[in-house]
């Protein structure tokens, strides 16, 4: 049928599923790096699993940098495996045509399409209709399923005579059967002629070898009679018949499976299970796109992907168990990821990933471009917190310092500005910014998840305000089925974080301590808030 384009598809370089600006930014730069050092063979995409944030979109617009593909799962679309040079044919077409379409190319189903692609039935051998009509007795069928047009069409009939009146009736042999409308079928028998023309016979195809003194003589005597030649055997005559069918009076224009490009392989596997056949796959338009089947789907490669800035199974992109991972770079602990083979991982103790880009550059012998080196600089300053959190290291401190001065800011008025462009604790719903940057653990007996948002100042939270978080992170521990949910709102001015809990239990809420607490010094959910709450809970259970 043809061939898709799968192996041109990029490597996706992705963050994890709540992208913060780390994660975009170093997806994003990180991609440019790849395609550089291997010079676009393979390509790579800088992609984000969710809407950037205020403080992400702020950021690309003023490095003058377009915002990353957004994409919502990992798993293979039909756009991706679906062949596009495809067989089609038009309802006019004989299903004797089809038919060997079919046979010839070895293909599943053929799609039945108008003038502008547009997908009016689907046509397989495998459907019961088609079959039928291979082996069936055609002679009742003229008028009904197809015409004498039809018949000279696919047959390649020669007009001897004229027909006064087209055949509607039945298709004869037999010359006791000859009646008024009927297609008389004969062989080399001109004398037949009379008898048909007496009969009300509107049509004749013989099988005569040739136009004979005899045939011309006969054809005189009966003006107005049809005559039709077909260059063959009665017997093959009599056997073509049905596949002079137009496909449109046989196929299948309604009651199968659709397929859309944007829809995953998954859901086309479920689809395809319950046809034996290919099926099409369409446009928003109603126009063709492709077609899938089975064999597509089990041949299809898996994709490869770069992950930055998770190390967790649960952070890591729906349908991970679809691609194959072919590198990981992080600062986060090495978590519950797992892969199939050896890959390159590259995860090292500081503050931000994008601190791990920008050493690749220089490990390398490359120079980021100055809007690279803006976007790397604002995703550590994110990070970080301006180089203030228990995370910086000195490696962040050197690197921070020389993005500033490829991008040519002064790192302390930049970095303030990108940490205010993160503050949103009194615009966005409380809802959307405890989901913002949550992330799920596990350890102590319990599965928890904790988020994190950042303020400029914590005092403009009025008790109100509070309480709204509070029951946020209650619907979404419930939703999350966790032992119990935190939220810190960190001022990253003060250096301090406003912590909330909520716990499923007394005994939880018992061995994490009250809620509502500032806890002074604390910035940091990695380094600082996951080893205190792990303590206590390993203390209580012990």
């Amino acid at each position: 049928m043809g061939k898709n384009k799968s192996s041109n598809r990029p490597i996706l370089v992705v963050g994890h599923q709540r992208p913060d600006t780390d994660s975009a930014v170093s997806a994003t730069v990180y991609a440019s790096l790849l395609n550089t050092l291997a010079g676009g063979d393979p390509f790579h995409e800088g992609v984000v699993l969710a809407e950037p944030t205020a403080q992400t979109k702020w950021l690309f617009a003023e490095a003058g940098v377009p915002l990353p593909r957004q994409i919502s799962h990992l798993h293979g679309l039909v756009r991706d495996a679906a062949l596009r040079d495809i067989f089609s044919v038009h309802p006019h077409t004989a299903l004797g045509d089809a038919l060997q379409l079919i046979l010839r190319h070895r293909i599943s189903m053929l799609p039945v399409l108008d003038a502008h692609r547009g997908l009016l039935g689907i046509l397989s051998d495998h459907m019961p209709m088609a079959s039928y009509f291979y082996h069936a007795n055609a002679e009742d069928f003229l008028g009904v399923l197809f015409s004498v047009a039809d018949l000279e069409r696919y047959l390649r009939l020669t007009r001897w005579q004229q027909p006064k009146t087209e055949a509607d009736g039945q298709i004869v042999l037999d010359p006791a059967r000859f009646a008024p409308g009927t297609l008389a079928l004969i062989g080399d028998q001109p004398d037949l002629l009379l008898r048909c023309r007496d009969a009300g016979t509107a049509v004749v195809i013989t099988c005569s070898p040739e136009k004979s003194p005899a045939w011309k003589k006969a054809m005189r005597e009966c003006p107005g009679l049809g005559v039709l030649h077909y260059q063959g055997s009665l017997m093959a005559l009599v056997s073509q018949l049905p596949m002079a069918i137009p496909v449109e009076r046989l196929m299948q224009s309604e009651g199968f499976p659709k397929l859309t490009p944007d829809q995953t392989l998954v859901e086309a596997q479920a689809a395809l299970r319950q046809a034996q056949y290919a099926l099409p796959v369409l446009n928003p338009d109603g126009t063709l796109f492709g077609v899938l089947s089975r064999t597509e789907i089990l041949s299809f490669p898996r994709a490869r992907v770069v992950l930055v800035d998770h190390f967790e199974q649960h952070q890591a992109p729906e349908g991970i168990a679809d691609v194959d991972i072919v590198e990981i770079v992080d600062h986060h602990r090495v978590g519950t990821l797992e892969t199939a083979s050896p890959i390159r991982v590259d995860c090292r103790p500081v503050g931000s990933t994008a601190t791990i880009i920008a050493c690749k550059f220089l490990e390398h012998g490359k120079r980021p471009t100055v809007a690279q080196a803006k976007l790397l600089l604002g995703a550590v300053v994110a990070d970080t917190l301006l180089l203030t959190s228990p995370t910086t290291t000195e490696t962040d401190r050197q690197q921070a310092a020389s993005l500033a001065r490829r991008a040519r800011l002064d790192l302390k008025k930049f970095g303030r500005e990108v940490l205010v462009r993160n503050d949103e604790t009194l615009e966005r719903p409380a809802a959307e910014l405890v989901e913002k940057d949550l992330k799920e653990f596990s350890g102590g007996g319990a599965r928890f998840a904790v988020g994190q948002i950042e303020t400029v100042d914590r005092t403009r939270l009025d008790a109100a305000r509070i309480e709204q978080f509070a029951a946020a992170l209650r619907e979404r521990r419930e939703r999350g089925g966790w032992d119990f949910a935190g939220l810190l709102v960190t001022d990253i001015f003060r250096g301090d974080s406003l912590v909330l809990f909520d716990a499923k239990t007394a005994a939880f809420r018992s061995r994490l301590g009250p809620s509502g607490e500032v806890w002074a010094g604390c910035v940091s959910r990695k380094k600082q808030f996951l080893p205190e709450i792990l303590r206590r809970l390993n203390s209580e259970s012990n």
